[in-house]
């Protein structure tokens, strides 16, 4: 028995939703099960010359879906967390419609509410495109992973930033001239700040988080560290170190608590996470039978994200699923990052000259640090008198690292405030 065709309606034709079309009138929508039946964009579009789009309504204003009732699936690829896209959004699911989005802001900030809605209507709610793009993170945790208790999920997740990283280092330029090639190129918005602040990889982790966990984890939760003031000589010390320096966002249970993290980190180099360059994304998702798994993809981009859309639609048409379902709802403390046990490089800037090491190592000593490696060198200018201290510590407690640290930038022969950046022993 044929199955009936459902009705398809595309809120924003940006580059996702130019994605979308641009697949439907290659490939058609891999099915032939459903039609469009209604687009809205501010742009005028071109509508490619295929039978789903014959009975096509366009509108320039998304607002119009909010009295249009003509669609079975409503395709939102606006954006935002407020505005038309929120409005649309919650108005399609409570006339009990199917809902694809891409919008990671809107279901990291409104989780709770969305699926609670979705669940009591009886429809899908599906998102694989806002995170990831191309790997189909979602699918996996909700399908794949099901039969697994979920430890850990950590990675690349913003292609920006990991295409900075990756170019700083192997072009030797600095981070302001590696991100203006980033935005010639279009990996970069014109104002970056979700990419490089670190807050597109929080919204995206706090999905992931709420999703394997089955909880609701709030962004507010995330503290969100970036790579703005990023500098390539860390980067090239932690080379020499044997390490790679990455953007990760890391979501992990342990007993009753999160811990949900994201910041820039070093990584050593045989690591899975650390040969994920340019613009991919990596994730690996540690469970109790699959054990360690890892998926790398382009995490953005027109056509890799439009795929992950097309792939919920078809979902819904097939397998007619009701999206993501918290069987149990699970209630954990959302431990912060002043928590964390872990190890760090630490960069100093010093004078040159004796007694700078043991003042170091004397307050590292009443705070229960230890140091694992250093690499000391003297200033390449001559008349500075001053030199430069790499240390690398074994594990220790964050809050100790940053009273020992609050002391040490105070002695005299600091002649900058320390750089640190924390250091993730991620087992391949």
């Amino acid at each position: 028995m044929a199955l009936k065709k459902k009705k398809i309606a595309i809120a924003g034709i940006g580059t996702v939703g130019k994605g979308l079309l641009k697949i439907l009138e290659v490939n058609g929508n891999g099915s032939s099960d459903i039609e469009i039946t209604a687009i809205a964009s501010r742009k005028k579009i071109n509508i490619p010359k295929k039978s789903l789009f014959k009975k096509t309504c366009i509108f320039s204003d998304a607002e119009e879906f909010l009295k249009y009732d003509n669609y079975d699936i409503l395709v939102e690829l606006i954006g935002g967390d407020n505005g038309v896209a929120k409005k649309i959004v919650f108005n399609a699911l409570k006339k009990k419609k199917h809902v694809v989005t891409a919008n990671k802001a809107l279901i990291s900030r409104y989780w709770k509410d969305l699926n609670k809605i979705s669940n009591n209507v009886g429809v899908s709610l599906k998102f694989e495109a806002a995170v990831a793009g191309g790997i189909p993170i979602i699918k996996i945790i909700d399908e794949f992973l099901v039969s697994n208790n979920i430890s850990r999920i950590y990675g690349i997740l913003n292609g920006t930033s990991n295409y900075i990283l990756t170019k700083m280092l192997t072009t030797n330029k600095k981070f302001s001239e590696i991100l203006k090639d980033a935005q010639n190129l279009g990996y970069a918005e014109s104002d970056p700040t979700f990419d490089i602040d670190g807050i597109d990889t929080a919204h995206k982790l706090s999905i992931l988080c709420s999703l394997a966990f089955q909880t609701n984890c709030d962004l507010k939760n995330i503290k969100a560290e970036g790579i703005r003031n990023i500098d390539l000589s860390d980067l090239k010390y932690a080379d020499s170190l044997g390490y790679k320096v990455k953007m990760v966002g890391i979501s992990q249970l342990k007993g009753k608590e999160i811990k949900n993290y994201v910041y820039p980190c070093l990584v050593a180099k045989n690591n899975f996470i650390a040969n994920v360059d340019d613009v991919y994304n990596g994730v690996v998702v540690e469970s109790n039978f699959c054990k360690k798994s890892f998926f790398q993809g382009e995490g953005a981009g027109s056509l890799p994200t439009a795929t992950s859309v097309i792939s919920d639609i078809i979902s819904i048409i097939k397998l007619n699923k009701t999206g993501s379902k918290h069987k149990k709802k699970s209630n954990f403390k959302m431990d912060t990052v002043e928590n964390r046990f872990g190890s760090y490089y630490l960069r100093f800037t010093t004078e040159d000259k004796p007694g700078v090491i043991s003042g170091i190592a004397d307050e590292f000593k009443k705070n229960n640090i230890s140091m694992k490696s250093m690499l000391q060198k003297e200033s390449k200018n001559k008349n500075s008198k001053g030199a430069t201290i790499v240390i690398t510590t074994h594990d220790c407690n964050e809050k100790n690292m940053f009273l020992a640290l609050a002391k040490i930038n105070k002695m005299k022969f600091i002649k900058k405030k320390t750089i640190y950046y924390r250091i993730e022993n991620f087992i391949s």
